[in-house]
């Protein structure tokens, strides 16, 4: 049992005090974050058990955190509630009794300033460690593009490969997040160097919870009382698709802008529900390609190891071994056919409105269940959420909380 003690200070039964720990986990994209976070807010009950806090309501809070930090949170298309989430979080952090984990990998976009703010919100008596999750160069710069081409990109994996290689002065959204050692530059600046940890994303074909035991035994909390088959959440596509959803942003034109439908109809209905659950070839970079990838991460991983800061895993698992090149050898992308974009095109139409019919389902008989509800203000507030939360796998959330809220109300409504 603890206690509270000034601010920042705890102290245990046994009468000693320690410093309340905070692990804010910067990122970077695309090295096991959605991985880590739907283990941890599936899981958010057994963390707090363990006396590890997970402030405010929701993942997206924390997303709404990053806005804040990065001030982006007063734009239009944004939430309201994103004005002051950081100062939030901070707050209800300093007020938890024991450690608390702030994870999103957008904090690796903060400028140095944004982030020395950032940390001067906590308290003298908060000790705030920076952990970053780092992949492979060879991993990442195609699971980088495909990212882009889910948020509207155009352009082809060889001009953006190109690109990445071109901006030596690392300008780019790509190196602003995938720059390793600059981003705990900018936000190891104000902490010690013993408070900066990098976890190394293990190297393809090894057991994939072995990056969540390192993450757990960090933030002290214990692994096996975990469920790890949450799903990964933001999933990867073949070449086939990730080149269809590209053709698909070309033909858009103006409509489904973004910021407006086109995460929510896209990124998230097509790309993650449709696409991302077909077979495909694997993304992998050329010959060229392959050859600045591997080098670009010995250098970083070289970095790393000159700043001093604290490893979980290996520094060389950020470099991939000659044969895992994927393949070096290969002088050329996989380039999908025309055949087979016919064919991946055809298959995902009709993905795509199995979806669709199975969401209209799901929506009739909600609301169906919806309209025996007596309590006016109960079946309001569904509605809106249903309003609010289109996606069928939330839908089917709402529903379920619906129809628990009808069957503990029905005794006492009268409603069948």
């Amino acid at each position: 049992m603890v206690a509270r003690h000034g601010r920042g200070d705890v102290v245990s039964s046994a009468g000693s005090a320690h410093r309340r720990r905070v692990f804010l986990h910067v990122g970077s994209p695309k090295t096991g974050t959605t991985y880590l976070q739907n283990i941890l807010w599936t899981g958010r009950e057994t963390a707090r058990e363990q006396g590890v806090l997970l402030p405010q309501e929701r993942f997206a809070d924390h997303y709404l955190a990053t806005l804040d930090v990065r001030d982006l949170a007063d734009r239009p298309e944004h939430p309201a509630r994103a004005v002051g989430m950081w100062q939030r979080i901070v707050t209800e952090a300093e007020d938890w009794e024991g450690d608390a984990v702030i994870s999103h990998e957008l904090f690796a976009g903060a400028t140095s300033s944004q982030a020395e703010r950032a940390l001067s919100a906590f308290g003298p008596g908060t000790e705030v460690h920076v952990v970053l999750t780092a992949r492979d160069l060879l991993r990442q710069i195609p699971a980088e593009w495909q990212e882009h081409v889910k948020h509207r990109s155009m352009r082809s994996l060889p001009a953006f490969v190109d690109r990445v290689i071109a901006d030596t002065d690392e300008r780019s959204w790509f190196w602003t997040v995938q720059d390793y050692v600059a981003v705990l530059k900018r936000w190891g600046r104000s902490v010690p160097v013993d408070q900066v940890h990098v976890i190394t994303v293990p190297q393809r074909g090894a057991d994939p919870a072995a990056l969540w035991r390192r993450f757990a035994t960090l933030v002290g909390l214990e692994p096996a009382s975990f469920r790890t088959d949450v799903g990964r959440g933001n999933l990867s596509l073949g070449a086939e698709q990730a080149e269809l959803l590209r053709l698909v942003n070309a033909a858009l034109g103006d409509r489904l802008p973004i910021p407006g439908p086109y995460p929510r109809v896209v990124k998230e209905l097509f790309a993650q529900e449709v696409l991302a659950g077909r077979p495909g070839t694997a993304l992998r970079l050329d010959r060229k390609g392959a050859e600045f990838a591997v080098a670009k991460s010995r250098e970083m991983a070289d970095g790393l190891a000159a700043l001093g800061v604290d490893v979980i895993g290996d520094l060389e698992e950020l470099v991939p071994p000659l044969q895992s090149r994927d393949p070096a050898s290969d002088a050329h992308y996989p380039e999908p056919s025309d055949a087979e974009l016919l064919s991946e095109a055809v298959e995902a139409v009709a993905e795509l409105l199995r979806l669709l019919a199975q969401r209209g389902r799901a929506e009739a008989e909600f609301r169906r269940q919806l309209g025996q509800l007596r309590d006016m203000p109960v079946r309001y507030a569904l509605l809106q959420a249903s309003k609010r939360h289109a996606g069928l796998g939330r839908l089917r959330r709402a529903y379920t909380q619906g129809r628990r809220r009808l069957s503990g109300r029905s005794g006492a409504s009268g409603s069948g």
